[in-house]
Order: C-alpha cells, then structure tokens, then sequence
C-alpha cells in the first residue's frame, strides 16, 4: 500500500465513520472509537493495551514528579499508590487536597483517612482499602 492510497482511505473513512477521541454508539449499535475502530466486535490488542498501559503509568508518574515535589521522596509502594489513583483521572486525583496536604506533611495515616472519606473510596471499595493501608504501611502486598 502506498502512502498515497492510505492517505485516501484515511480521508474517505474520516468522511463516512468521522474521527472520535471517545467512544460512541454508531448506527448498528456498535460502540466505535477513533476512525471507525469497532470496539465491541474487535475488542483492544494486547500490544495496544500495554504499550497505552505504560504511555499512562509514565504520564501519570510524570505529572506527579513535576506537581508534588515531595512525591519524589516517598518510597516506591506509596508512589504506586498515587498513580494507581491518578487513574480516576488526575484532575478527579488533584481534589483529593486534604490526602494532598498530608502527604505534604508525611502524614501518611492522615492521607490515608483522607482517602477513604471520599465517594471515590464509596466506589470502589477494596481498592480504597487496599491503597490506604499501603499508604499507612509504606509496603503494597498484592
């Protein structure tokens, strides 16, 4: 396939299927994202899904080292912690200012009362548990 021909059915499919960010139902009740891509009937590659795995983990990772300058100083466990948070979505992670403010103070059984008085704890309940307690502890057991 040239260049060329790609470019042309890039363009025809943008036309007829459009470009998504987010998922969307389209005419047969297909959930479709990006250019046409039919998530229900083929689902995510498992390289797709670990190489967008690792791009968030870094990207979050990074967020955290560049706002907090004390997230450097925590040790690896309570650093898991916060990005395995972050994947609420990380304008959703930074309303946590109460866990924030502890944290800054290495109050770490403050940061974890802190997370499990919120509806994010509400919903999704041993999760919250499990990472407060590894907030506490400073040691994450899977």
């Amino acid at each position: 396939m040239t260049p060329e021909m790609l470019a042309k059915i890039r363009q025809s499919l943008i036309a007829h299927e459009d470009y998504r960010r987010l998922p969307y139902v389209d005419s047969v009740g297909k959930i479709t994202i990006g250019i046409g891509y039919n998530l229900t009937d083929r689902g995510l590659s498992d390289d797709w899904i670990n190489h967008q795995f690792e791009a968030d983990v870094s990207y979050f990772y990074n967020q955290l080292l560049s706002d907090f300058a004390w997230f450097r100083q925590l040790n690896v466990d309570r650093q898991i912690v916060l990005v395995d948070m972050a994947f609420m979505g990380y304008k959703h992670f930074l309303s946590f200012k109460k866990m924030i403010a502890a944290l800054a103070e290495k109050d770490y059984h403050q940061a974890a009362i802190e997370m499990l008085d919120s509806k994010w704890a509400d919903q999704v309940k041993g999760r919250a548990t499990q990472l407060a307690s590894a907030m506490i502890t400073g040691v994450y057991n899977l």
